[in-house]
């Protein structure tokens, strides 16, 4: 595959990157790996020395890197072999994170691969004292990153066609949803962004070419889906869909936290502009114990498997999110992770003894 940036990418392309597989490829399938939510930290740098307990300090230091986060994505990607890989936020704990180490870390590991990444920001990336500027520019120069600021509202929203020879197939519009600002969401510059580029790309290609949205935060179509398709009432706030509730359409996940937990953002015109553009799938990610697929008003509303075990989530429910694109078709699906997830500190019978005691 070929990676083509920035200017050549627009000019040849009309998006920002493009990942460029060979003609050859035209019959086979197109995969992509979304992760999210990895939340990498590191206990050595605590801002204050109560900020973990002691078999904390010892479970999330700097050397078990590869136990708590990097042996779970070798597995994801071994087991999917992505095209490219997606990240929507939440790439390390930026409270543990002022030295920058961490943030450096996590790209040269994402480099390791040799696979086309994108990311967006979520709402603890930029914790960090380093500075988003100092993130931004490590991002712009990994070798097989791919991030831009963008010259709308917030830190990186960019497009992402993905073409077989010189045709494309789907285009990814990385959406930034200001994490660690006040509103949260997709601001109305961003969302003329999306209208305006996909218009550039259709009229280049002579066609509507279908698209996909990545970003953090999920939007109020998120829990309108849920409440159309019968899965969240009154009663029932929580639900595992093929088990609790009836499965329809293709949909799948499960739902672990309430109501009063999880609260979508507001984007007045989103779903508008979704549907205007040709948007087939809007993936995010933020609510750890959620990790649905449901289909509304003809688009997928994919909240990802969460990636890294730091922060709560659904024990058992951890990985990535598969999306195989096969023609103008593409499924959904959750990539758990083989390899066991390294014991982490919580109040279970199962912990007991096996990490120092209290201090």
């Amino acid at each position: 595959m070929e990676l083509i940036r920035n200017k050549e990418a627009k000019t040849l392309f009309g998006c920002d990157f493009v990942v460029k597989l060979p003609e050859n490829n035209k019959n086979e399938k197109i995969k992509l790996l979304q992760i999210t939510d990895m939340q990498i930290i590191d206990s050595e740098q605590r801002r204050t020395s109560d900020r973990l307990r002691k078999d904390e300090i010892n479970a999330w230091s700097p050397d078990k890197f590869d136990a708590n986060f990097g042996n779970h994505l070798k597995s994801l990607v071994s087991q999917s072999r992505p095209d490219m890989i997606f990240i929507t936020g939440d790439m390390v704990y930026g409270s543990f994170d002022d030295s920058g180490k961490t943030f450096e870390r996590f790209c040269d590991f994402m480099d390791s691969f040799c696979i086309p990444w994108a990311c967006v920001f979520g709402n603890h990336d930029n914790e960090s004292y380093k500075g988003v500027e100092w993130q931004c520019d490590l991002l712009e120069n990994t070798r097989y990153g791919m991030f831009k600021r963008g010259n709308v509202s917030g830190n990186g929203n960019y497009t992402v066609g993905i073409c077989v020879g010189n045709e494309i197939v789907r285009v990814l519009h990385m959406l930034d949803s200001h994490g660690c600002l006040s509103p949260a969401g997709i601001y109305p510059d961003q969302l003329e962004l999306v209208k305006e580029n996909a218009k550039l790309i259709n009229k280049m290609h002579n066609k509507n070419v279908p698209g996909f949205i990545g970003m953090h935060f999920p939007t109020e179509e998120y829990r309108t889906a849920e409440l159309f398709k019968g899965y969240m009432t009154e009663e029932r706030e929580t639900y595992i869909i093929g088990i609790d509730v009836d499965a329809k359409d293709d949909d799948f996940g499960v739902k672990s936290q309430n109501f009063k937990k999880v609260i979508p953002v507001c984007v007045p015109g989103f779903l508008k502009i979704v549907k205007e553009c040709n948007i087939q799938a809007v993936f995010a990610g933020h609510y750890h114990s959620v990790n649905t697929c449901i289909t509304y008003e003809g688009v997928k509303w994919v909240q990802g498997l969460k990636t890294g075990q730091y922060d709560y989530h659904n024990p058992g429910q951890l990985g990535g999110t598969l999306i195989i694109l096969e023609n103008e078709k593409f499924s959904v699906s959750h990539v758990p992770a083989l390899v066991n997830y390294a014991p982490f500190p919580g109040t279970s019978v199962i912990f007991k003894g096996f990490f120092a005691d209290d201090v």
